[in-house]
């Protein structure tokens, strides 16, 4: 009986073991498809800038890599030539270096560059109000004046030896005389120039909040013979020479090799 239930145990154990095996044997990897300019990848330059057009039965995607003062921005073109809808992610896309030293670079959100923005321009208002507040304006004002002195008296002496002396005096003079003044007033043109850089930078980067927002790219459910195309944005590494930019489409990840990426 012991020998039984001990049989029944391995065999159980067998079993599971089998089965988990072939659970993991069935778990579908993605289709890995790269960008060759030698075979399926094209390119083409845009005002200087090269844009990699990789081409398949169900897809075609545009890529161009380009390397900012402060992230990497990848301009993507996807065109869904499938029978059916397919979600694009640009949450699930990934920028990593491979030479000289890997490393991954996350994604930044248009909402994270945003508020940076705000926050750099928060400061430079801050130190231009600051100043036209301290600025002065100084005002040297000059006077002279002049006039005559007219003098007389008595004068009475009485020496050591006992001689006494007296008689009268008359004089008269001029003076000249010259001082300078200085006051210190706010100044004001200084401060209405100050408040004005202020507006026109609030304008400026309104405008380019604005502009990234409506350029991103955004997750899209991208309907058969439709595009989507959006910038997205990650970290920057200034000292990259080969990157590789991936894009999960469905069950197909598709890598596109950049070389060079520096400014």
């Amino acid at each position: 009986m012991k020998f039984s239930c001990l049989v029944v145990l391995v065999c159980e154990t067998v079993l599971c073991a089998s089965i988990a095996s072939a659970q993991s044997n069935s778990v579908v990897q993605p289709k890995v498809v790269i960008c060759d300019e030698s075979a399926s990848c094209t390119h083409q330059f845009i005002n200087g800038q090269k844009f990699k057009i990789l081409t398949t039965d169900d897809m075609v995607i545009i890529v161009s890599l380009a390397m900012g003062e402060h992230y990497m921005r990848a301009d993507v073109s996807v065109s869904n030539n499938s029978p059916i809808a397919v979600d694009i992610l640009p949450a699930d896309m990934r920028l990593e270096v491979i030479t000289p030293k890997e490393k991954a670079l996350p994604e930044v959100s248009p909402e994270q560059i945003a508020k940076s923005l705000g926050h750099r321009a928060a400061w430079a208002n801050a130190l231009n109000g600051m100043g036209g507040a301290m600025a002065r304006q100084q005002t040297t004002t000059q006077t002279s004046s002049s006039g005559t002195v007219n003098s007389s008296g008595t004068v009475n002496t009485t020496s050591s030896d006992g001689t006494y002396t007296n008689g009268t005096y008359n004089g008269n003079g001029t003076y000249n005389g010259n001082s300078t003044s200085t006051t210190s007033t706010p100044d004001y043109a200084a401060q209405a120039r100050a408040n004005e850089r202020i507006r026109e930078r609030n304008a400026a980067v309104a405008s380019l909040q604005s502009n990234l927002m409506q350029t991103s790219l955004r997750a899209n459910t991208v309907p058969a013979k439709q595009t989507v195309r959006g910038f997205v944005y990650f970290e920057r590494e200034k000292h990259a020479d080969l990157v590789h930019l991936t894009i999960p489409v469905g069950g197909t990840v598709y890598e596109f090799p950049f070389q060079s990426i520096r400014k």
